[in-house]
């Protein structure tokens, strides 16, 4: 995890000091004529620094790459770092014929991985990001950063679209989309489910240092948890709570299958405390994503002051498997509506919950939205999604098949902004604010622009 910047005619300084929180370990620029890119390094595994140079390119890259091993032994050029993003960079050479977006789209099927990057012929600037978009990346007509806040512009820039790629040049934008997610033939659906989420899981545990799980309670974190025991991990589970919440009765025993639970119990002053922060790092005034964001940001700062750098979460799985009770009334328009809440995690979820998270200097890796999981996913039919009542049904069975207790897997879910009490302890500030709540968090949102802009 990191922070890119650049485009053209831009201070790549400038855009750098903004986001500083994005990456303690390394910092590098890279510049020719008008054009420039900036990297920060938030070191999970390897320390090389960025920008990464090739023959003919130049990369920046945020994220992991988990196929970069497979890729060393099949690409013809020479790497020169340990950098798993200098795959990145040789996968897209190895395809470059002077037409450097269509390079691009052609390389982007042979990553796996969680990324967004910045590639460049010295001419052009060409961004990507993985299908389901789980790093950030927003732009300009000249520029491009991992947050708005880095840009010209700011809450103007646009974020670019997973199912897109972008080319950036003096003249002008250049944007072609691309099929990114497809269906597969699921011949056995719950041994298939489960194979794709060990895999998942085991990916980004062994490329990594060392992770914890942001930790719930809830089916969808408990079974990331539980897999990573069957694998022979043993994280801590980061929680957070209000005292007497939900979540709070729920974990504070402490333990979960033999792993530690580091519950925070947080404050009312503490929780105040937060909100400016969040509602910097998340760049919104929205009520909702910052009861949302106020959890992952207290989380990742109680697992970071314990010295970890990467969170494991449970994110994707209600828009997979149908998680919401709204999908309930759906009937036979509920597989338009997932692929279609799925395409847009990027916006809704996803960049709030990594800016949260970067706030605190930790990274966020989302098992159930590697590729294979959701492409499988994807193609089950919506009776193994919701049946007799029940949501989420295989992947509740799946849950017992892994390991986890008939309890937990059957949990029903409960949205962490209610469970954790800080929708209801955020009501209370407002309250004594004498403002309704969507009032209050736009006020804060609002003198907090007013003073970062003066």
């Amino acid at each position: 995890m990191c922070a890119i910047a650049g485009g053209f005619s831009v201070s790549t300084a400038e855009m750098i000091a903004l986001l500083e929180h994005r990456g303690g370990d390394g910092r590098g620029t890279f510049a020719r004529d008008e054009l420039g890119l900036a990297h920060l390094l938030h070191a999970t595994h390897s320390r090389e620094a960025q920008p990464l140079a090739g023959e003919r390119l130049v990369l920046v890259a945020n994220g992991e790459i988990y196929n970069h091993r497979e890729l060393r032994d099949k690409l013809p050029q020479n790497f020169r770092t340990g950098s798993d993003c200098e795959a990145i960079l040789r996968l897209v050479e190895n395809h470059y014929r002077g037409d450097l977006l269509r390079a691009v789209v052609e390389a982007l099927p042979e990553l796996d991985g969680e990324f967004a990057f910045a590639v460049s012929d010295g001419c052009t600037i060409v961004l990507a990001r993985d299908p389901l978009g789980t790093k950030p990346l927003y732009h300009t007509s000249h520029a491009f950063a991992s947050e708005r806040k880095a840009l010209p512009g700011g809450r103007e820039a646009s974020c670019l679209p997973p199912e897109e790629v972008l080319c950036l040049s003096p003249r002008g934008i250049i944007n072609r989309r691309i099929e990114r997610l497809g269906l597969r033939r699921v011949r056995s659906p719950e041994e298939e489910l489960s194979d794709a989420i060990v895999e998942a899981v085991r990916k980004r545990a062994e490329h990594v240092e060392h992770f914890g799980v942001l930790f719930s309670g809830g089916i969808d974190s408990a079974l990331v948890a539980c897999v990573c025991a069957v694998l022979g991990h043993a994280p801590r589970l980061y929680a957070v709570a209000m005292p007497g919440s939900l979540d709070w009765r729920r974990l504070r025993e402490g333990r979960f299958m033999d792993m530690e639970i580091v519950l925070r119990e947080v404050t009312p002053g503490e929780l105040e405390e937060a909100v400016d922060r969040v509602l910097y790092a998340i760049e919104e005034p929205s009520l909702l994503k910052l009861s949302i964001a106020l959890p992952v940001y207290l989380t990742a700062q109680q697992a970071r002051r314990e010295g970890e750098k990467v969170l494991l979460t449970g994110q994707g799985s209600d828009e997979l498997f149908a998680g919401y009770a709204r999908y309930s009334a759906l009937g036979s328009g509920l597989e338009e509506a997932l692929r279609r809440d799925v395409e847009a995690l990027h916006c809704t979820n996803l960049e709030r919950d990594d800016k949260a998270a970067m706030a605190a200097q930790v990274e966020l890796l989302h098992p159930y939205l590697d590729r294979r999981v959701v492409e499988v996913a994807l193609s089950l039919p919506n009776n193994l999604k919701i049946r007799g009542g029940v949501r989420k049904y295989i992947l509740r069975r799946v849950a017992e098949r892994l390991g986890l207790s008939r309890e937990v897997a059957m949990r029903e879910k409960k949205a962490v902004q209610y469970s954790t009490g800080v929708m209801k302890a955020l009501k209370k500030l407002a309250r004594r604010q004498g403002m309704k709540p969507g009032e209050y968090v736009e006020e804060r949102f609002r003198r907090l622009m007013s003073a970062s802009s003066a």
